[in-house]
């Protein structure tokens, strides 16, 4: 099974849950480099995006997920600290991540909640207010 399908498939309950956006096979296809994955036996446990703002030099987490069975161990530890590794082997100013759920999980990963004005403008564009999500940011 693809990479791109496994991703997929460990979103999905997130995903009907109301708690991780929907995306498409070609969006995770086409942005496949983004993505940092804990496998274990060639199967994905957990996996998130990291995508490059080049031109503000800051990164956004987006699709972090971790299979439930893998819950309530440190795999969602191991994840974040790939994720800041690569943010920062990138040079990278600073990460985000919008979450409706994720507070204490990011608080432990010294992120603090920001304003909308602290994201890339076309970021800014593109917040669903619906959602209602807060910012969380890390300076690296």
């Amino acid at each position: 099974m693809s990479k791109a399908k496994q991703i997929i498939e460990l979103m999905q309950p997130f995903v009907e849950e109301g708690r991780l956006l929907e995306r498409s096979y070609e969006t995770i296809n086409n942005n496949i480099d983004d993505f940092i994955v804990i496998e274990i036996h060639n199967e994905i446990i957990a996996s998130a995006g990291l995508r490059i703002y080049k031109e503000e030099n800051i990164g956004e987490i987006y699709a972090l997920v971790v299979n439930k069975n893998f819950h309530n161990s440190d795999t969602s530890s191991k994840l974040m600290e790939l994720l800041i590794q690569k943010a920062s082997s990138l040079n990278l100013k600073s990460i985000f991540a919008l979450s409706k759920y994720g507070g204490r999980f990011f608080y432990r990963f010294d992120f603090v909640e920001s304003e909308l004005s602290s994201l890339p403008e076309s970021r800014q564009n593109s917040y669903d207010y619906s959602r209602n999500s807060t910012i969380y940011l890390r300076n690296l």
